[in-house]
C-alpha cells in the first residue's frame, strides 16, 4: 500500500513536470526569433560569448542595443554564459542559426522545469494538506506568463527558478534548524539570483532578513536572545558559497569600469554616448521630469491594468494577449485569495506553514504562531512589496513600463498567500458548517475546481491563441532570420 502511495505521487509529479516542459517547449518552438521583448539584444550577449569565448564588458559593438545605447552585457549575464558556451560546443556540429537559438532557449526551458521541482518541494513545507499544496503548485506553474519567460532568451528565467530554491532553502532551513543542506541550497540560490536579475535581489534581502531573524530565541526568562554561533557559523557557510560563486562578477565590474562594482553607472554611461538624441538618458523625458504625480501615473494611465494584464497573460512583444473571459477569472481568484488570508488562523483552525495546519477535527492540536512564522510572513510580504515598488519607481522616474515580468520576482509569495486564503476558507467551512458528511467535499470541490480552471486557462490558451496565432501567421520556422 505505501508503495503504491508512493508510485501514484511519483506518477504525479512526473505528469506535472511533463506538463510544464510541454507548455514552455510550445512558446520556445513556434515563436520567431525577436519576437518575445527584446530578445535580439539579449541573444547578442550569448552569440558573442559563443563566438569569441570571452565575456564581453559591455563596450563592444556586436552587443550594442541598437538606437538606445548600452547593452544588457552590463548587466549579470550567468544565463547567458551558459546558453554562450552550449552554443560555443555546438557550434563544433553545426552553425545553423535556428540551431543555436534553440540551443539557447532550451536553457531556459530547463530553468523552468528546475523551478517546477522546486516549486514542488517548496508546495510540500508550505501546505500538509495535498489539495492545497498542488493548488499552490498550478497557481505559479501554470500561470501563462511565467511559462512564456521561460521560452526565451532572457535573464528573468534564471532569477525566477531562483526564487524557488531560495524560498525552499529558507523554510526547509527554519523547520530543520538550518541543516548543512539547507545553508548550501540557500548559497546556491543566492548565486544564480544574484547573478541573473537585479530586480530579483528583493529575495536576496528577505532571505538574509529571514535567516538572521530566525536565530533569535526567547531565554528562561522569556526575553528575547540570539543563538550567534549558529548565526556566524551557518552564515558563514553561506557566506562563502555566495562570495566563490558571485564574487568575481562584481570584482570584474570593478576593475573594467573604474569602481562601478554593479555596472549601472557605466551602462547609463555607455548608452548616452551611443544612443539616439530621443533615447538616450540624458535627454529623454521621464514621467517624473514631466510634471505627471505618481498619483496620476498609477490611476489615470491604466498603470495597473497593463501591469497586471501582462502579469496573467500577454505575449510576443506584450501584444498577444490570451482569452478575455480568463483574466477576469484569474483577477477573481487573485482578490478572494487574498481576502481570505484575513480570516483569522485560530477561527478557521489553521495556522500556517510554521505549524500543524488541517481542517475540522485539528483545531485542537492545531500550534499557534510563533516568532518564526511572523518573521516568516514578514519576509513573504517583504517579497511581494519589494519588486512591485521598484517596478512603480522604475516607470516613473526611468522608463514607464507597466510590465508584469518586472514583478514576476514577487510570483511564488503572491500565490502563497492565494492559496493560503483559500486554504483558509476551505477549513473554515470545514470546521463551522459540517453538515454531517458534507465537510470532507469542500476542500475536493473548492481547490479541485480551481486546479481545473487553472489547467484549463492555460490548455485554452495555447490551443485556441498561442498556437493558431504562431502556426497561421509568423513562427520560428518560416520568419526571415535578423542578421547581426
Amino acid at each position: 500500500m505505501i508503495m503504491h502511495k508512493s508510485r501514484h505521487r511519483l506518477n504525479l509529479n512526473m505528469l506535472f513536470y511533463a506538463a510544464v516542459f510541454l507548455s514552455i517547449l510550445t512558446f520556445a518552438l513556434l515563436q520567431p526569433f525577436g519576437d518575445p521583448p527584446d530578445e535580439v539584444n539579449r541573444y547578442k550577449v550569448a552569440q558573442f560569448i559563443c563566438h569569441y569565448g570571452k565575456l564581453p564588458t559591455g563596450e563592444e559593438f556586436e552587443v550594442a542595443i541598437g538606437g538606445y545605447g548600452g547593452s544588457y552585457a552590463f548587466q549579470p549575464i550567468l544565463p547567458y554564459i551558459i546558453q554562450g558556451i552550449l552554443m560555443r560546443f555546438l557550434a563544433l556540429i553545426t552553425t545553423h542559426n535556428l540551431a543555436l537559438l534553440l540551443c539557447a532557449r532550451m536553457v531556459n526551458v530547463f530553468f523552468g522545469v528546475i523551478m517546477a521541482v522546486y516549486v514542488r518541494k517548496l508546495s510540500i513545507l508550505l501546505f500538509d494538506n495535498r489539495l492545497s499544496s498542488w493548488l499552490f503548485c498550478l497557481l505559479v506553474m501554470f500561470l501563462p506568463q511565467n511559462l512564456f519567460l521561460h521560452s526565451y532568451v532572457n535573464t528573468d528565467s534564471m532569477a525566477s527558478m531562483a526564487g524557488a530554491i531560495i524560498l525552499y532553502a529558507c523554510l526547509s532551513g527554519l523547520k530543520s534548524g538550518w541543516q548543512r543542506k539547507d545553508c548550501i541550497t540557500l548559497g546556491a540560490g543566492i548565486v544564480c539570483c544574484t547573478l541573473s536579475y537585479y530586480n530579483a535581489y528583493g529575495l536576496i534581502v528577505t532571505a538574509i532578513l529571514l535567516f538572521a531573524l530566525s536565530h533569535l530565541k526567547r531565554t528562561r526568562k522569556q526575553k528575547l536572545g540570539f543563538s550567534l554561533k549558529p548565526f556566524l557559523l551557518k552564515g558563514m557557510l553561506i557566506s562563502v558559497i555566495v562570495i566563490a560563486g558571485a564574487g568575481w562578477w562584481f570584482l570584474r565590474n570593478y576593475q573594467i569600469h573604474d569602481g562601478d562594482f554593479l555596472g549601472l553607472a557605466a551602462r547609463k554611461a555607455n548608452a548616452i554616448r551611443t544612443a539616439l538624441p530621443k533615447y538616450s538618458p540624458a535627454t529623454k523625458t521621464t514621467l517624473a521630469d514631466s510634471g505627471v504625480s505618481l498619483k496620476e501615473m498609477l490611476f489615470s494611465m491604466d498603470f495597473f491594468y497593463f501591469l497586471w494584464n501582462s502579469f496573467v497573460a500577454r505575449f510576443g512583444p506584450m501584444t498577444l494577449p490570451t482569452l478575455p473571459f480568463l483574466y477576469i477569472w484569474y483577477y477573481r481568484i487573485f482578490r478572494f485569495g487574498w481576502l481570505f488570508t484575513l480570516i483569522p488562523g485560530r477561527m478557521a483552525g489553521t495556522y500556517g506553514p510554521l505549524s500543524v495546519s488541517s481542517g475540522r477535527r485539528a483545531s485542537s492540536g492545531a500550534v499557534r504562531w510563533g516568532l518564526p512564522a511572523v518573521v516568516f510572513h514578514i519576509s513573504m510580504l517583504l517579497s511581494v512589496l519589494i519588486p512591485m515598488g521598484l517596478c512603480i519607481y522604475y516607470s516613473y522616474t526611468s522608463d514607464y513600463q507597466p510590465q508584469g515580468r518586472y514583478i514576476m520576482p514577487m510570483l511564488l509569495p503572491f500565490m502563497y498567500y492565494i492559496t493560503l486564503g483559500f486554504h483558509k476558507f476551505t477549513a473554515l467551512l470545514e470546521h463551522y458548517i459540517p453538515l454531517g458528511g458534507l465537510y470532507k467535499w469542500y476542500r475536493p470541490v473548492i481547490c479541485g475546481g480551481l486546479m481545473l480552471f487553472l489547467t484549463g486557462a492555460l490548455a485554452l490558451t495555447l490551443a485556441n491563441v498561442v498556437i493558431p496565432h504562431y502556426l497561421g501567421g509568423t513562427n520560428l520556422w518560416n520568419g526571415e532570420w535578423i542578421a547581426f
